[in-house]
Parts: structure tokens; sequence; C-alpha cells
């Protein structure tokens, strides 16, 4: 049997009344009993009995709680999964650098494009590689955010920079 939480059915409290304390629940920073009152079609002072019996602000404020921090995971899976993905980009731009260098062709690409590229995709990667989750969520900085590495490769590639 699993442990019943705040926000589940609550021994006793009939089928009615958990129906409104969903609805209650559900209207977040809106929450008002009038409201759930006239959605359903019941007087105030039942509707006002019910959510003293059952807790209701008690039970939505540990719902709160509980998809706040649903959310906060997700957010930082997120922000991890985009760290990786920077960092295989950042390796990406320095393979073909590295791929131009080696098989430069001056009338193709100037010998700086390919330096210039090959030194932004090196720190692409050392940034993605050294800061940390925290740091890119901006928790523990207050400095402000570091230019896109993408905006300051194509600004070198065309020469607007």
């Amino acid at each position: 049997m699993t442990e019943r939480r705040a926000w589940d059915r609550m021994e006793h409290e009939t089928a009615r009344a958990y129906d409104a304390f969903r609805r209650f629940r559900e209207l977040g920073a809106m929450r008002n009993l009038q409201t759930i009152a006239d959605a359903i079609g019941s007087p105030l002072g039942t509707v006002e009995k019910w959510s003293e019996r059952w807790r209701w602000f008690e039970r939505a404020i540990a719902w709160d709680d509980e998809i706040h921090q649903l959310d906060d995971r997700r957010r930082l899976e997120a922000i991890r999964t985009m760290h990786e993905n920077h960092q295989r980009a950042g390796r990406a731009a320095m393979a073909k650098a590295l791929a131009a260098l080696n098989n430069l062709d001056p009338t193709e690409i100037p010998a700086y494009a390919a330096a210039r590229l090959l030194e932004l995709g090196a720190r692409l990667e050392r940034e993605t590689l050294t800061t940390s989750v925290e740091a890119l969520q901006g928790i523990s900085s207050t400095a402000p955010a570091p230019e896109d590495p993408w905006e300051a490769i194509a600004r070198e590639l065309t020469g607007s920079g």
C-alpha cells in the first residue's frame, strides 16, 4: 500500500468534496472558495465546511510544492541535456576546424578563419566542461551571461566582427 499524499483523497472524504478540492487545487494563485461553489453549484457555506474539514489550503500548498519540485527537476534535466549538446557542438566545431587546417586550400578558406574556428570550438568545449549546471542557471553568479559562442563563430566567419 502506498503512502497517502496530502493532495490525495482523504479517508472518508466524499467523491463530491474531493472533486471540489481538485478543482480548488488546480486554480493555483487564483484559488477562491466562491469560485468552486459557483463551479459545482453548491452553497458557499458547504464549500467552506469542506475546505476546513479537509484542510484544502494546506493540501493545495503541498500540491503546489510538489509541482514546483517536478518542474525544477525537469528544467535541470533540460539544462543538463543542453550542456551535453553544447559539448558535442564544440567538439564538432573543433573537428571541422582541424579538418580544414589539415586540408587547407588557401582559395577556399583563409587560414585565419580556420584557426579562429578552432579557437572558438576549443573555448566552447572548455566552457561547457568547466561551467557547472548551477552557474548556467545563474544560481551562483550575478555576472552577466557571456556572449553566445555560436554568434561569435558566425560573426567571425562572415567577417562582420
